[in-house]
């Protein structure tokens, strides 16, 4: 009994824990403005397949030249032609209040996506604004730079194992 209850809240630690990969994706709107850009990360399982989505939020490094300042989208994992994975994204719509007649209500949508054989994964795709486009430019996909989520309930559950253990220890 003195070691079964710890290895039975080791075990159900480990079951609460997941393990995700975190991915970047970045638009270069240098077409727009120069250097400006539009970022978000966004979360897929451990072993993504075609069909997962996830959402993002996406961010622009020059906010002053947009309306909304964010905008959101769906991530979409689909079957590549020459690697394994696609990661393309939904519509996003945005105004650039400074643009000229063509470039003032902007539809971002894919065009040629990125493809990657397995996660993480680092790839560039194209994308075009709007349908005859009015510029065409790539957007990439990288391994974000943040710890994965999730394991923080790991050190607590082996701490109340260890002290939950030696209390059924002494107890005897």
């Amino acid at each position: 009994m003195k070691t079964f209850l710890p290895c039975l809240l080791l075990i159900a630690g480990a079951g609460v824990t997941r393990a995700s990969i975190v991915e970047s994706i970045s638009f270069d709107l240098s077409d727009l403005h120069p250097g400006s850009t539009l970022s978000g990360t966004f979360t897929l399982p451990d072993s993504p397949v075609p069909g997962d989505t996830a959402p993002v939020l996406l961010l622009f490094s020059d906010p002053q030249n947009y309306s909304p300042t964010s905008v959101s989208s769906t991530i979409t994992i689909g079957n590549g032609t020459f690697l394994a994975f696609t990661v393309g994204f939904s519509d996003i719509v945005f105004t650039n209040p400074s643009g000229n007649m063509f470039t003032m209500n902007n539809n971002l949508m894919p065009r040629g996506m990125a493809q990657c054989a397995s996660f993480p994964c680092t790839a560039t795709g194209g994308f075009q604004d709007n349908d005859p486009p009015a510029f065409t430019s790539t957007y990439t996909i990288t391994p974000a730079s943040v710890p994965e989520p999730a394991y923080g309930l790991l050190v607590p559950v082996l701490l109340a194992s260890f002290i939950l253990g030696r209390r059924v220890v002494a107890a005897k």
